[in-house]
């Protein structure tokens, strides 16, 4: 009888739970992560990743997310309450250890839907349902978890170097700064994903060099940074005259945070070999490290220019322009590294920073979903996907995403400001001014931190310390014009139609939109009214009402109205000049536009 045929994703499945069972956390994760990048809806593979997480928060998410994919999972359910992530259910108690059987029918990790390669036939092994039955009782039981040596859930990477047969290694889709202090507890669970490229004309290696620049290349995909410049030093004295030696030094340097190190080795590559363009690549991201605002675009032009098929240098051009709000030539960047790299998942998180700052906001939702499809366990595919989810009005997608993203990374302003935006529209203030203080907690010149603050301090009616976040806004951005109308909006409140018309005055010649327009006359034919100035009033009413009604809002168009009809009738008053303010308009400093999502470039 032939033996039935076994996938290898049967076989990885497998090896995962002898692992578990063996107590080797950090290879099952290994390979149950390979398997979600896979089948990343597969409820069961996230219980038993569950299984070989380290923390209580890390088990939960794990949980969670099965539930999500499968409502009906008992055994996510319950782990879940056992863990505290659900409300106790009647009768509920924790399984014995060593009284596996009744898991047999509330456990069978094939149970949803049956697999065409027998991953049914798998979960049916004896000898697998046992060790399953004995380590998920001992999950929910809050029994040992220990071990946690897997990196890169949710947090950037180096570039991951794939060797083929004969060579060193080809370079990966994208090359991103390992920053473990800047990720929450689930930073080191799961690999980005990384698709190998063409190798760089890397100098082949025979013997005893040959090991020795495997090994680096081993302790570099680990991020012993120490060991890969020892054994590429070793390399590059035996064999004298290869760049990429030189290359990979400075690149572990450049991890490690010595960046006057990397600059070294990277200019030691280039004497070496002028034409291998990743040492202008990170010579370019070592400057951008040490001061973002170094100009980098000579090198990264060069890395182009050398190789025009180089993706990676099309993407860190594309992030450096963006942040020189440049956006055109940073979205056709972009488009050439999708084309370069179609499985980055990064290359569409900087698409949809892109999109977003172009106001594209259906483009914007579409590239971070690919993002996320890509890799789903990238954690800054959630934030972009729950800015792209809010831009484009659906709160409660934003609201699931952006939790996510804060609950696993607690120290990035900008995502609490958008989470406390988020929670602004749909009404829950104190949530917000919750979310908005951790944002300025972490960053206090957010000029967006600020300004969400002092919306949700207008809806609880706290006027004066609305007044003291948007002045801090435009303190920090000179040129926001939506927080220069919070100005006069929170003067209004308090009646004071002197001061607001000189804040007015301050802000008109940011107006670029119809939009814009609109609010800028709205808010000037009130204070004009107030001030004692009625015909001028009109005018800007009836200006106002002579605009396309979609930059307005019914109610605006309904009082303009009003108020012109009651200043009509009233007897008029003749202006005795042009009206005077009490407070003298600040200095202003050069336009920029209103602030857009930070790009986040590699450093």
């Amino acid at each position: 009888m032939l033996t039935p045929e076994v996938s290898a994703e049967e076989m990885m499945f497998q090896k995962a739970l002898e692992f578990i069972e063996q107590g080797n956390y950090g290879d099952a994760r290994d390979l149950l992560t390979r398997l979600l990048k896979t089948d990343q809806n597969n409820a069961v593979y996230w219980v038993w990743l569950s299984a070989a997480m380290e923390t209580q928060k890390e088990r939960l998410y794990c949980l969670q997310t099965s539930l999500r994919l499968d409502p009906e999972n008992a055994a996510a359910r319950r782990g879940l309450i056992l863990l505290g992530g659900l409300p106790p259910e009647d009768g509920l108690t924790p399984f014995p250890i060593n009284h596996p059987r009744p898991w047999e029918s509330k456990l069978k990790l094939a149970d949803e839907t049956p697999k065409p390669k027998g991953l049914k036939a798998l979960a049916g092994n004896p000898l697998v349902r046992v060790t399953a039955l004995v380590v998920l009782g001992m999950l929910l039981i809050g029994g040992v978890i220990a071990g946690f040596s897997i990196s890169g859930m949710f947090q950037a990477q180096p570039t991951r170097r794939v060797l083929a047969s004969f060579t060193p290694l080809p370079s990966a889709t994208v090359d991103m700064t390992r920053q473990v202090e800047e990720r929450g507890p689930l930073a080191g669970l799961i690999s980005a994903t990384y698709t190998p490229t063409a190798v760089y004309a890397a100098t082949p290696y025979t013997g005893v060099i040959s090991d020795t620049y495997r090994g680096a290349v081993r302790a570099y995909e680990r991020g012993d940074w120490d060991t890969v410049v020892q054994m590429m030093i070793q390399v590059a004295t035996l064999s004298p005259g290869s760049a990429d030696t030189l290359y990979f030094v400075a690149e572990a340097y450049r991890m490690d945070g010595r960046y006057q190190d990397a600059l070294d080795y990277y200019q030691d590559a280039i004497k070496v070999d002028p034409n291998f363009a990743p040492s202008y690549l990170g010579r370019a991201r070592t400057n951008q490290a040490i001061n973002p605002r170094r100009a980098i675009i000579a090198d990264l032009d060069a890395a182009i220019n050398l190789d025009p098929n180089y993706g990676e240098a099309y993407l860190e051009r594309g992030l450096y322009f963006l942040k020189q709000n440049n956006g055109n030539a940073a979205m056709e960047d972009f488009r050439q590294a999708s084309t370069l790299l179609p499985d980055s998942p990064q290359v569409y998180i900087a698409l949809a920073r892109a999109e977003l700052a172009q106001e594209n906001y259906p483009e914007a939702l579409e590239a971070a979903k690919r993002a996320n499809e890509l890799d789903i366990v990238f954690l800054e595919g959630y934030l972009l996907l729950g800015m792209a989810y809010r831009a484009n009005g659906d709160t409660d997608k934003a609201l699931e995403t952006l939790e996510i993203y804060t609950t696993y990374s607690q120290d990035n302003s900008e995502a609490f400001t958008f989470l406390g935006a988020t929670y602004f529209n749909r009404g829950e203030y104190d949530k917000a001014m919750t979310a908005l203080d951790q944002s300025l907690r972490l960053d206090n010149t957010s000029s967006q931190g600020h300004y969400w603050r002092g919306e949700t301090n207008m809806m609880l009616e706290d006027h004066e310390k609305a007044l003291v976040d948007f002045r801090a806004a435009v303190r920090y951005n000179q040129n926001f014009f939506d927080a220069g109308i919070g100005i006069v909006r929170a003067l209004f409140a308090a009646e004071d139609y002197n001061n607001g018309y000189a804040e007015l005055a301050k802000i008109e010649r940011l107006v670029e939109s119809d939009e814009q327009r609109a609010q800028f006359l709205y808010y000037r034919a009130i204070s004009l009214g107030n001030i004692g100035f009625p015909k001028e009033s009109i005018r800007d009413f009836e200006t106002l009402l002579a605009l396309p009604e979609e930059v307005t809002t019914e109610e605006m168009r309904a009082e303009a109205q009003e108020k012109i009809d009651a200043y009509k009738k009233a007897t008029p008053v003749p202006p005795t000049a042009s009206p005077t303010a009490t407070i003298t308009p600040t200095r202003t400093q050069t336009r920029t536009r209103t602030p857009s999502p930070t790009p986040t470039a590699t450093p």
